[in-house]
């Protein structure tokens, strides 16, 4: 399992992480959501102990990484897909990661488990974003880890990737892996994740299950019909609220309840002929969700 316990991350007067407490459930993949910017990165590298922590802790089954034994047979993590030398050929990348790591893993067996057997003689300058991705996975995975951690890792793959990777990270949980994995887009991790750590402006906001927080946060579209439509739009858009639509009278809004929709038309003297409520999710990671979390939310 691993368990932040305030933790804290200062770089001169920036504060990276500010006093950041959850855990991660052991044999679950669980995402760690947040706009970029929020502390994601800072916090993976806090838990693999390439930066120190200011104050707090970052533990992994009880204690730092770097107490343990073997690293690398505890946690592999795929932080940048630029994990070797682009003039080295991709067998031999992953064969010195396996001799660092103490294990015994067959490099090759690594390379098909990642769909690159056939590139295994191939130097790794001239790998797509996605074959990258590929192997620093195999890479990762030399020291046969019990948990894995990935930063973005979805990033610049084609449809076809993300539906594999997924798939890897599913059978990993079947072996009863952890899965810890960051991403700026819930629309990436809903059908993915277990649980959810949500992360915005330093400190975490909400941690708990993925679908109880996908229940209580998706946020509400509201289709109205109006024979004022623009300034209806332009009313909503002074009180906060975000114009999707706009087809002839009917006009598509977001980030307003119903309520609060036909208080504006009110005080703005627009009639409203048709109110129509649906639920929708927001797909990037947005301040207004994070907004309405506190402490544990889900």
């Amino acid at each position: 399992m691993l368990r932040a316990e305030n933790l804290t991350k200062r770089f001169g007067s920036v504060v990276a992480v500010s006093n950041v407490s959850f855990s991660v459930r052991a044999g679950a993949i669980t995402g760690f959501l947040g706009p970029d910017g929020a502390g994601k990165t800072t916090t993976l590298r806090l838990f693999l102990g390439l930066v120190h922590p200011t104050s707090g802790f970052a533990l992994i089954d009880g204690k730092p990484l770097d107490q343990w034994p073997v690293p690398a047979r505890k946690v592999g993590a795929v932080l940048d897909g630029h994990c070797a030398h682009p003039s080295r050929r991709a067998i031999d990348s992953v064969r010195w990661a396996a001799r660092l790591a103490g294990a015994g893993a067959d490099p090759e067996e690594l390379l098909d488990r990642v769909g690159l057997a056939e590139m295994a003689g191939q130097r790794t300058g001239s790998f797509s974003l996605g074959m990258l991705q590929r192997l620093a996975l195999a890479i990762a995975l030399a020291g046969d880890p019990e948990i894995v951690i990935l930063d973005e890792p979805l990033n610049g793959l084609d449809p076809e990737g993300i539906a594999w990777i997924k798939n890897v990270l599913r059978r990993f949980r079947d072996q009863g892996r952890t899965v810890f994995i960051a991403s700026h887009l819930l629309a990436e991790l809903e059908d993915l994740v277990d649980d959810l750590v949500v992360i915005a402006q330093s400190r975490v906001v909400g941690s708990g299950s993925a679908a109880a927080f996908i229940d209580r946060f998706q946020p509400q579209t509201v289709s109205v019909l109006s024979d004022q439509p623009q300034a209806l739009g332009a009313a909503v858009t002074r009180a906060g609220g975000q114009v999707l639509d706009t087809n002839g009278q009917r006009v598509l809004i977001s980030g307003l309840t119903s309520t609060r929709l036909g208080e504006i038309a009110r005080a703005a003297g627009i009639a409203l002929f048709g109110v129509t409520e649906e639920r929708t999710l927001r797909t990037p990671f947005t301040p207004a969700i994070a907004d309405g979390l506190t402490g544990e939310a889900c």
